[in-house]
């Protein structure tokens, strides 16, 4: 009887957790919209993140752009991984240098916003 009250108790917390942990970890995409344009990602990934902004001609190497209204270029991209990129800049996951580091411009929730705007595009 005992054991079974144990593990109802440790199930319901453990429930209770993912679900508290899920509902921090989404962004709202609305705020997301506006730390793209504050930060002026656009520039790079355009108005739309279609990767066509218009900065890119003007840069000195060529960049391959994601677009990121390509439901199946975003499929293969996790969450982590737009987070990383964000934070960490191109050149440390193999990707162009000129995509820069934003390691200190945002907040935790601010990055997950940005994150939640940019898988946003894609539906």
């Amino acid at each position: 009887m005992r054991r079974m009250l144990c593990a109802t108790l440790l199930g319901l917390f453990v429930l209770f957790s993912l679900t508290a942990s899920q509902a921090v970890a989404q962004g709202n995409v609305e705020a997301g919209v506006a730390v793209y344009k504050t930060q002026n990602c656009m520039e790079c990934h355009g108005d739309e993140g279609k990767g066509d902004g218009f900065i890119l001609p003007m840069l000195k190497v060529k960049v391959q752009m994601n677009d990121w209204t390509d439901k199946a270029v975003m499929s293969e991209l996790t969450d982590e991984y737009l987070a990383e990129i964000i934070v960490k800049g191109g050149e440390p996951l193999g990707k162009s240098d000129v995509m820069l580091k934003y390691d200190d411009k945002f907040t935790e929730q601010q990055l997950k916003d940005l994150v939640a705007y940019i898988r946003s595009l894609a539906r």
